[in-house]
């Protein structure tokens, strides 16, 4: 299949994107007529029928307008088209549909489903914590199959963590979090920030992933649809779509693309001063450092800025941290905002209210699929954390595998422990790789005519920005979808590569990209940046008027 095509015929993945936003829009249909009748009886005959004059309780006119509203492109219209796909490329031999035999998943930070290894000790800790004692931690042959200091990890867990006299992980635990893991969070905020930056476990939840934190937090926050939160554009469509979802108002404030996503104070001003005006209750602020979409790492100012900035307007300020291990800029340092408001002074004397969020999906663990993180609240109101914990307390309890996975992030082998040293060879070897990762893809996107793409300092991502033909955005406009989502069918459907297209984290007007990860293997990363630039050259080719 070549892009040239697309002039005699409207491709198959263009047509099922078409489809799938018009599934999204249209109305429900009224079932057709069944009936049914039962067994005449000598007392009565009961008759059940439905009609086609029956309609649906729940359709997409009487369901909740912001689920309606709410969009979430991570996992949008073009990764759903990718999927589908996928599922024709396994089921089908020989196939000559697709000039590929498998897609490419770079739209996601999902380090393991693309080839990411598990570090082994967290793995065997887990293991015979969920393994009942006789056939874990006390089975006579575990010592040849574990490091010791993983069975005694494990036991560890189990005596003093978890809840029943077995210390089954299949049990519920405290809404916040096993108060041992909890502890061990708190431990590795002070090695972090240092031991004069006070924590207490009571302030630490844990929670699935650090996604139904940031939903918790969110609905705190949206007393009503006056109600609004300063974002960063581009940003990670969590907030955005959760702000939707809540009827809560979006304020968006530009990341300065020319200078490495920084921030700007006077940006910051410009929005949250535009907001007022327009009668919106700007009540929180949104950082995530490092950058996703962007790949930046702000600068220590930047960050002790962005707290004095709330503090002036009295804003809760939100602080997305889930990659602050992924830094590969020697030049950049990640710096905690919970240590820039000690150091600035706000918080000896109570001047700010700061959540902040960490993961076990990012980093060097990936371990997207265990649902484990934590936030941490500081400057809280007491009464305003008891209702979060009310909250908390409806879900029962996070994932208690993602919790102890959340323990062995933070709290590590020691040193001089069996594992410690190839625990953290295998750490550096993830890291390392990243790091060459966001060198392929950045200069090689970067070097692409028409492409520019800003370093990638951090995080698992590059955003580049994309000069598109005017013949391109005019077939996007007929065909009513973003002109960075026709470029993103193009590339999926001519290379097997599944990106995100920009639109979907917001974008400045007239500017088109979209955001790739580098979590492939390296040899791949490179394959997709050259296949990419050829796809760029013919794209250009066949929408030049």
């Amino acid at each position: 299949m070549t892009i040239g095509s697309r002039s005699r015929r409207l491709s198959f993945v263009s047509s099922l994107v078409l489809s799938l936003a018009a599934t999204q829009s249209a109305a429900s249909v009224a079932p057709e007529t069944a009936t049914a009748k039962s067994t005449p009886s000598t007392s009565s005959t009961v008759v059940l029928e439905t009609t086609k004059d029956r309609k649906k309780r729940l359709t997409e006119d009487t369901m909740s307008p912001f689920l309606r509203q709410m969009e979430y492109a991570v996992r949008g219209t073009v990764v759903i088209a990718a999927d589908q796909i996928n599922e024709e490329l396994r089921n089908t031999k020989h196939q000559t549909k697709f000039p590929f035999d498998k897609i490419i998943y770079t739209n996601i930070g999902n380090p393991q489903s693309v080839g990411q290894k598990p570090l082994t000790w967290p793995r065997q800790v887990l293991a015979l914590v969920d393994l009942p004692d006789e056939v874990g931690i006390d089975h006579p042959e575990a010592p040849k199959l574990f490091p010791a200091d993983a069975i005694r990890r494990a036991r560890d867990i189990k005596r003093r963590g978890l809840i029943g006299s077995d210390g089954s992980s299949g049990a519920y635990s405290h809404s916040k979090g096993v108060k041992l893991f909890r502890e061990d969070v708190c431990s590795f905020l002070q090695q972090r920030d240092g031991p004069e930056v006070p924590t207490d476990p009571e302030d630490i939840f844990l929670s699935n992933g650090a996604s139904s934190a940031i939903n918790n937090v969110l609905t705190a926050l949206i007393a009503d649809s006056s109600c609004g939160v300063m974002i960063p554009i581009p940003q990670y469509p969590i907030y955005s779509a959760t702000l939707d979802l809540l009827g809560g108002k979006k304020v968006g404030y530009y990341l300065d693309e020319n200078n490495k996503w920084d921030l700007n104070m006077e940006e910051l001003e410009r929005s949250y001063q535009k907001a007022k005006a327009e009668g919106i209750n700007v009540v929180s602020l949104v950082i995530i450092n490092p950058g996703n979409p962007t790949g930046s790492v702000l600068s220590k100012e930047a960050v002790r800025d962005v707290l004095k900035f709330c503090a002036k307007h009295n804003l809760v300020l939100m602080a997305d941290e889930v990659y602050q291990e992924n830094v590969y800029d020697d030049n950049a340092e990640f710096y905690s905002c919970k240590r820039a408001a000690y150091d600035t002074g706000l918080l000896q004397r109570d001047g700010i209210e700061l959540v902040s969020f960490h993961s076990t999906s990012k980093g060097v663990f990936g371990e997207c699929g265990r649902r484990g993180g934590y936030m941490e609240l500081v400057g809280f109101d007491s009464k305003v954390k008891a209702q979060l914990y009310k909250l908390a307390s409806a879900s029962l309890c996070p994932s208690v595998n993602g919790q102890i996975m959340t323990s062995l992030m933070v709290r590590g082998p020691e040193p001089g422990d069996e594992s410690y040293d190839s625990h953290e060879a295998e750490k550096a070897s993830i890291s390392e790789s990243l790091k060459r990762r966001a060198k392929i893809v950045e200069q090689g996107l970067d070097s692409i005519p028409g492409f520019s793409c800003q370093p990638a300092q951090g995080a698992m991502y590059c955003f580049p920005s994309v000069e598109l033909p005017q013949g391109a955005i005019d077939a996007a406009n007929e065909k009513e979808m973003s002109p960075d989502t026709l470029y993103a069918v193009s590339l999926l459907e001519n290379t097997g590569i599944c990106v995100v297209p920009a639109s979907g984290f917001g974008q400045k007007q007239g500017r088109y990209g979209f955001r790739t990860t580098f979590l492939p293997p390296e040899g791949e990363m490179a394959r997709a940046v050259e296949a990419m630039k050829k796809h760029h050259e013919e794209f250009c080719k066949t929408y030049t008027k």
